[in-house]
């Protein structure tokens, strides 16, 4: 592929937030500077060795490269014979509001829509059955018959799915819109399916035993669904207590253990550090984590192969001759903390920052500096005031606390996870570094190390 040169192509060749395709030619293999572990061939071996179903957790920092991940386990698990539905949960739910059911019905509607699209339509029979007890739990029957009225309506002007599809999928495909769009909507579904669970779980489970009978007949090894992006959940403290990552994952964990398929759900890097972390282990014990590119070592040095990596990454995207200095690439990928998301944030912000009347001079360190400092200003903003003296306390002892502080730092980013051998080691984010409070905090913390207060 032709590598970028101008401001425009650049800023377009760095899109933080799309991931790459399997094969991709951009693609920068990372595995020796993540802690040598390779996740993709951990999940794939869990699911393609074992003899029962699989629930997984992946997680990392977002931004870190977890979805070209998984779709690297899509391409290798399809290549295997499974048959593979990847899905990013943000596409259907508000991830500022998610409670269980509603994951619920947005992989039943991604299973019936994904295998019909790849040629398997489960039994009518089955769905209309599905479909009964679905409308009989949520609906009365006037409230069914204006629903009905209503798909209908929208099929006929081209709005929803074609009345040519079955109704339940059209029914799933309208209620999870719903859900993630309006709140009467989405409380009054809430309130007839929560008392339900176990029933729908066992619908589900229906859909999912049918598909297996139907894929076992045509020669594949199984199903698997890839739920991607649930790390991006809001982090909220409940009324009734706990937080939100707790209520799906702990409260309702068993719960996603119950599905009949081998599932990956991605899950906030926080509830492993949470105070509550052993007993997710306990409901999922197998779980991979996608740590930082090492770009230093635990006493600040250089990882010179880790800057190679990051630098890379760029390689094969910009040609760096022509764009950046090598001063300016090496501050950028430094500046990073190893996270690809903000490798790529920062050199858009270098190209928005770069002067239109020396270009096409290379971007130099005095731009990527600008650029530096524009996130920090997003972290000063981002921090509160108390975590800067546990901020500082992270970065002299590279660990961190199984508390809803630390746990809160990790979901932020402003504290990274890196991984160079057992156990991980923990530093705070470079550019949070920069910031006044956070250098006072720890001039304060030093001293008081030191003995002088």
């Amino acid at each position: 592929m032709e590598l970028a040169q101008s401001l425009r192509q650049v800023y377009n060749a760095v899109d933080p937030t799309l991931p790459l395709p399997s094969g991709d030619p951009r693609y920068v293999d990372c595995t020796s500077v993540r802690g040598n572990e390779d996740v993709v061939s951990r999940m794939f071996d869990a699911i393609t060795w074992s003899e029962a179903d699989t629930h997984q957790l992946f997680t990392g920092h977002r931004g870190c490269g977890k979805s070209t991940e998984l779709l690297r386990l899509q391409a290798r698990l399809e290549e295997a014979g499974y048959r593979v539905i990847y899905f990013a949960a943000d596409e259907d739910l508000d991830l500022n509001d998610i409670v269980y059911s509603d994951l619920l019905l947005t992989i039943a509607k991604r299973i019936e829509r994904g295998l019909a699209e790849q040629g398997i339509a489960l039994d009518p029979d089955l769905l209309d059955n599905v479909l009964h007890w679905f409308r009989e739990v949520v609906y009365t029957e006037e409230q069914w018959k204006t629903v009905q009225g209503e798909m209908v309506a929208e099929a006929r002007v081209g709005v929803g799915l074609p009345e040519s599809l079955p109704l339940i999928a059209r029914l799933l495909s309208r209620v999870t819109g719903q859900i993630k769009t309006g709140r009467q909507v989405k409380e009054h579904i809430r309130r007839k399916l929560d008392p339900q669970i176990s029933q729908s779980i066992d619908n589900v489970n229906l859909l999912l035993d049918e598909a297996y009978a139907k894929i076992a007949r045509q020669g594949d090894r199984g199903l698997v669904v890839l739920i991607d992006n649930l790390d991006r959940i809001t982090l909220t403290e409940l009324e009734s207590g706990g937080t939100s990552h707790e209520a799906l994952y702990i409260d309702h964990g068993e719960q996603l253990r119950a599905l009949n398929c081998h599932i990956v759900y991605t899950v906030p890097i926080s509830m492993i550090y949470s105070p509550k972390a052993t007993v997710l282990t306990g409901i999922f014990p197998d779980n991979c984590v996608l740590p930082m590119i090492k770009v230093h070592d635990r006493d600040g040095r250089d990882c010179d192969e880790g800057l190679e990596r990051m630098r890379e990454i760029l390689t094969r995207r910009i040609d760096l001759r022509k764009v950046l200095t090598d001063e300016a690439v090496d501050h950028l990928c430094r500046a990073s903390g190893g996270h690809p998301r903000h490798l790529m944030i920062l050199v858009r912000y270098a190209c928005t920052y770069a002067p239109r009347n020396v270009w096409p001079r290379p971007i130099d360190l005095g731009v990527t500096e600008r650029a530096e400092s524009r996130l920090v200003a997003e972290y000063s903003r981002m921090i509160p005031e108390e975590h800067f003296p546990l901020l500082a306390r992270v970065y002299l002892n590279k660990t961190v606390e199984n508390d809803p502080e630390h746990e809160l730092m990790l979901y932020n980013l402003s504290v990274l996870e890196y991984y160079n051998g057992a156990p991980p080691w923990h530093d705070v984010h470079p550019v949070v570094r920069g910031l006044p409070k956070f250098q006072q905090a720890l001039e304060h913390e030093r001293a008081k190390c030191f003995g002088d207060e």
